[in-house]
Parts: structure tokens; C-alpha cells; sequence
């Protein structure tokens, strides 16, 4: 053993700097992310269970604003807490009537589920109106919609 390391010294060096190096980058790694183990959403979620938005929930949502006349096609997804309705409009369609869009989403949630989840509402036309897309955007603690800056 005395030999090879007499004979390969500088590999030993290497070797033994390679594995400090190692060890040092595991150790930062770990004091800085301590629980990489954990949901990305921490605890952020707990309480999910007792307002969840059903499959048939977001589907009646779905059929109520394809319903309307204004209404081309609705979708709707949820990630973590912000409820994401994607609605396309017919061309015609004016801002402040697709604004008025947001009451059908709102009328189909329980007071809970609207105190628990954000809403967000992304409103598009298929053709080129500088007017659109708009989007709303509604805090859980807020009773009103936030809409993005008129073009």
C-alpha cells in the first residue's frame, strides 16, 4: 500500500481533494435545502380536502359558460390553490360583456371554496382585437375581480 501511494501521489492528492469536495458540496447542499423530501407546496395545501373542487364541479363550470352565447369554448385547471379558467369569446364580443363572464364562475363555487382558492380568468378572442386577452385575476380574502389594464 506504502508503494502505490509513494508511486502514484499526485492520483492519492487528487483523489482525496475529489472526495473533500464531494463531502463539502453534499453539506452545503443539505443546509440549504433541508427538506427536498417534501411536497414542492410545503404546507401550504393543508386544508385542500375540506374545499376541494370536484371533477363535476369544474365540469358544471365548464357547461355553464359554454351555455352562454358569448362563450366559445371554457377550460378550466387547478394547480395547488389558483383556480385557471381559460375562456375564448366570439369576435363580437365586447370587454365589459366578457368581464361580466366571471359571475358564472363565481355563482358555481361554494363561499368556501371561493375563501380557500385564488381565481384566475384568462379571456381571449380567436381573432387579432388589441383588446384582448385580458385576464382577472381574484385574491381568496378579496370579493371583486382584478382585471389587467385596458388596451
Amino acid at each position: 500500500m506504502k508503494k502505490f501511494i509513494k508511486n502514484n501521489k499526485l492520483t492519492v492528492i487528487t483523489a482525496i481533494c475529489c472526495l473533500i469536495f464531494v463531502i463539502f458540496v453534499f453539506t452545503i447542499k443539505l443546509i440549504f435545502f433541508p427538506n427536498e423530501a417534501k411536497a414542492i407546496y410545503g404546507d401550504r395545501l393543508d386544508g385542500i380536502n375540506e374545499v376541494k373542487v370536484t371533477d363535476d364541479e369544474k365540469d358544471d363550470i365548464i357547461t355553464k359558460l359554454e351555455e352562454k352565447d358569448e362563450v366559445t369554448k371554457a377550460s378550466c385547471d387547478i394547480k395547488g390553490r389558483i383556480i385557471n379558467i381559460i375562456i375564448t369569446v366570439g369576435n363580437d364580443v365586447s370587454l365589459e360583456t366578457a368581464k361580466t363572464l366571471t359571475t358564472t364562475v363565481i355563482d358555481n363555487l361554494e363561499d368556501d371554496q371561493k375563501k380557500f382558492y385564488d381565481i384566475q380568468i384568462f379571456i381571449k378572442k380567436d381573432n387579432d382585437d388589441e383588446k384582448f386577452p385580458i385576464i382577472g385575476y381574484k385574491h381568496q380574502d378579496k370579493d371583486n375581480f382584478t382585471w389587467t389594464k385596458d388596451r
